[in-house]
């Protein structure tokens, strides 16, 4: 039985295309999905674009800042200021117009499943057998033929593999294992986006990281900002160019942890390493025991106290001044995987009578405000 028919005879939706299927399917839907299959009906939902707001996008609604509100919220390669701000009609993040129907060869061969996020350009390859996504035609249950051009069959660099990596890590765990801390997949996703669009800004705002921009570009192999004589919204770009584009974030993303390139971002600090400890010159440690006597390490009591100290302070300095608010605000936001709970954040700090006037003040909601 092919899905229109199940979803017609079955189900009384037969009238819903594929590319409906995957965006926003009507919640009814979805309810009698799980219902007759016996799944958790947030794991139906998750099968659906819909069901990633707010992780992967704001909203399924576009609205005239989100582009500045999702794309400018980090910095990595530029200072912020340094940036345009570009307000591109109807955008959403990584949802194009024209899908184009790409994945991995050996998974298709071992069974016609399609998977939601090889219809985004999020991912260049497929991170369990570690070779390039191929556009194809057709439906894998029926017919399949590979398009497959040259640009498909290049060597997959490493710097590719671990990004994808990354980004699958982000969709199936909800979280990243960067270099200097783990961090929420909608930060990853954002971070991610930020870095394409600072490798396609016009060339006149670079200024004197212009060497350092050329330099990414060279190191991977692709022609500087892929080519592109003015500037386009990454979700329009053809795949051949989309694909360099994330070669070139993920050679950026190697080069800033090795060091070799200098970011002025405010978010860089999270692809650099962890310091290095220094190295011993085989001069034995000084004993802890001096003139005022053993040194002890704080027991876990004290360790809480000092957090719950620092806390209770950050909260009192919030109460008065709406920058310590919003950097707070921001803070514990993090953990808000859900409007539920980002609501109940709005409301914990109504109760601890911190303002919320900064919500007010900022373009968007941002993910998870």
């Amino acid at each position: 039985m092919y899905s229109y028919q199940l979803l017609e005879h079955a189900l009384g939706h037969g009238e819903l295309s594929d590319a409906e299927l995957d965006l926003d399917p009507p919640r009814h839907l979805l309810d009698e999905l799980a219902k007759r299959t016996g799944l958790d009906q947030h794991r139906v939902q998750a099968m659906t674009m819909a069901g990633w707001a707010p992780w992967l996008l704001d909203s399924l609604t576009p609205a005239p800042d989100t582009y500045e509100t999702y794309v400018h919220q980090f910095s990595v390669l530029l200072p912020s200021t340094r940036r345009q701000i570009y307000t591109p009609r109807k955008w959403l993040p990584w949802l194009a117009e024209t899908q184009v129907l790409r994945g991995c060869r050996e998974c298709l061969e071992s069974g016609p499943t399609i998977l939601l996020f090889w219809r985004l350009p999020l991912m260049a390859s497929c991170p369990v057998h570690r070779h390039r996504l191929e556009t194809y035609e057709g439906h894998p249950a029926d017919y399949i033929k590979w398009t497959t051009s040259a640009e498909d069959q290049r060597e997959l660099p490493e710097s590719l593999t671990l990004m994808d990596r990354h980004t699958w890590q982000a969709i199936t765990t909800g979280s990243v294992d960067l270099p200097r801390r783990l961090v929420h997949a909608g930060v990853w996703f954002r971070l991610l986006r930020t870095l394409l669009d600072e490798l396609s800004t016009a060339q006149g705002r670079y200024g004197r990281q212009l060497k350092d921009v050329r330099r990414v570009w060279d190191h991977c192999g692709h022609p500087f900002r892929a080519g592109l004589h003015s500037w386009q919204p990454f979700e329009t770009l053809h795949w051949a160019r989309q694909q360099q584009l994330l070669e070139a974030a993920a050679a950026a993303m190697e080069m800033i942890e090795d060091g070799s390139l200098i970011a002025l971002g405010t978010s860089a600090h999270l692809l650099h390493p962890e310091p290095k400890a220094p190295i011993s010159d085989g001069t034995p440690p000084r004993s802890l025991t001096g003139a005022a006597g053993v040194q002890k390490q704080p027991t876990l009591d004290e360790l809480w106290n000092q957090v719950t100290t620092t806390l209770d302070t950050c909260i009192a300095a919030a109460k008065t001044d709406p920058v310590v608010a919003k950097h707070l605000f921001d803070f514990a936001r993090y953990g808000c995987r859900s409007e539920e709970s980002a609501r109940g954040l709005r409301d914990t700090f109504a109760e601890l009578q911190i303002p919320l006037d900064f919500l007010s003040q900022t373009k968007g909601n941002g993910p998870f405000a």
